[in-house]
C-alpha cells in the first residue's frame, strides 16, 4: 500500500547466512514498528478529526435551529404585512375576507420550512449513527453533507425574515468546511 517504501535489491550470493538471518529479523522488527507507529498516528489523527467534525456538526445543528426560529418570525411578519395591505385595500375596494385569508395562508405556507428542518435533523441523526459504527463511513458522510447542503439551499429559497440570509450563508459554509475534513475520513 506504500509504493517505494522499501526497495529490494539483489545481493551477491557470497553473503553469510547468519548475517542474513539477523538482518531479516532486524528488517521485520523495523517494519513492524513502522506499521505500529503509522497505525498510532492514524488513530491520533482520527481522534482530532472526530473532535473537529463533532464540533462542526453541533454548530450546524444550532445554526439550523436559529434559522428555523428566524424563518418562523419572518413568516409571521409576512402574514402581518399581507393583512395590513389587505386592510388598506379593503378601505377602497370591496374584498372577500375568506378568499383573502386563504391567499394569506397559501403565501405563508410557501415559506414554511418545517419539512426541510425535519429532514435536516434526520441527516444529523444518521451522521451520529455512521460515526459511531465500525464500518468505514467517509463516503457516506460526504453524501450526507450533500443532502444537508440541498436542505439548506431549499430553506434559503423558502425562508424569509430578518437575518435569514446571513444564517443561510453561515449554514452553507459549514458543510463545505466539514466536507474538507470528511475527505480525510476512511
Amino acid at each position: 500500500r506504500l509504493p517505494q517504501a522499501i526497495t529490494v535489491r539483489e545481493r551477491p550470493p557470497e553473503a553469510d547466512p547468519t548475517v542474513e538471518a539477523r538482518l531479516a529479523v532486524s528488517i521485520e522488527a523495523a517494519v513492524d514498528q513502522a506499521l505500529a507507529d503509522l497505525d498510532a498516528m492514524r488513530v491520533r489523527e482520527g481522534a482530532h478529526l472526530r473532535t473537529d467534525l463533532d464540533g462542526r456538526q453541533q454548530a450546524l445543528a444550532a445554526l439550523i435551529e436559529r434559522l428555523r426560529f428566524a424563518a418562523e418570525e419572518g413568516r409571521a411578519e409576512l402574514e402581518r404585512r399581507l393583512r395590513e395591505r389587505v386592510d388598506e385595500i379593503a378601505l377602497e375596494l370591496p374584498v372577500d375576507q375568506a378568499m383573502i385569508a386563504q391567499e394569506i395562508v397559501r403565501a405563508a405556507q410557501r415559506s414554511d420550512i418545517s419539512e426541510e428542518v425535519t429532514r435536516f435533523r434526520a441527516h444529523l441523526a444518521h451522521w451520529a449513527v455512521l460515526v459511531e459504527g465500525d464500518e468505514p463511513c467517509g463516503r457516506k458522510l460526504d453524501f450526507l453533507l450533500q443532502e444537508m447542503n440541498r436542505e439548506i439551499n431549499t430553506i434559503g429559497s423558502k425562508a424569509d425574515g430578518l437575518g435569514v440570509s446571513e444564517l443561510i450563508i453561515n449554514a452553507k459554509a459549514e458543510p463545505e468546511r466539514m466536507r474538507e475534513q470528511v475527505q480525510n475520513v476512511e
